[in-house]
């Protein structure tokens, strides 16, 4: 199944490295420190399959496309104070071990929505919906009562 030069995983043990031999079912791999290390290939997985497992990409169809330009326009007027409120809470999320998590700026707008959402404790589908034209609640104000909130919390 793994050929030399494939880069693995044994999940329970959080170790990766390149292929660089198999012997039945066993694999010897590379780490990138340098040490070989061996596993049964039924205890290994691709590193590219385990990653794309760990929901930190974004599909790349129409579908799942077709609202990017909303969450964009939403993302293009939020505040550099509230930007930096989700900007925290994705700092400080807690990842799996070995998973790759990609900086805020590598996010899309969708993702970049739910942290503030989780820091804000205001629905995506708020921050959206008052960016609408025509909003109840327009974008400006919710951004300034979402801020004055936060500054009359106690300081932790």
């Amino acid at each position: 199944m793994f050929k030399v030069g494939d880069t693995v995983r044994n999940v329970a043990a959080n170790v990766v490295g390149v292929v660089v031999e198999t012997d039945g079912d066993t694999v010897y791999f590379e780490q990138e420190n340098g040490a070989e290390v061996d596993f049964p290939e039924s205890a290994l997985v691709l590193e590219d399959d385990f990653q794309a497992g760990q929901g930190t990409s974004v599909r790349d169809d129409p579908d799942s496309r077709a609202n990017d330009p909303v969450y964009d326009a939403v993302i293009g007027e939020l505040y550099p104070a509230v930007l930096d409120l989700g900007r925290a809470v994705h700092a400080a999320a807690k990842s799996a071990p070995g998973v790759v998590v990609k900086s805020w700026e590598a996010l899309s707008a969708l993702q970049k929505l739910n942290a503030i959402s989780v820091a804000t404790d205001v629905p995506v589908q708020t921050w959206v919906d008052s960016g609408r034209p025509g909003a109840k609640t327009r974008l400006g104000p919710l951004q300034l009562s979402v801020l004055a909130g936060r500054s009359h919390k106690p300081s932790r």
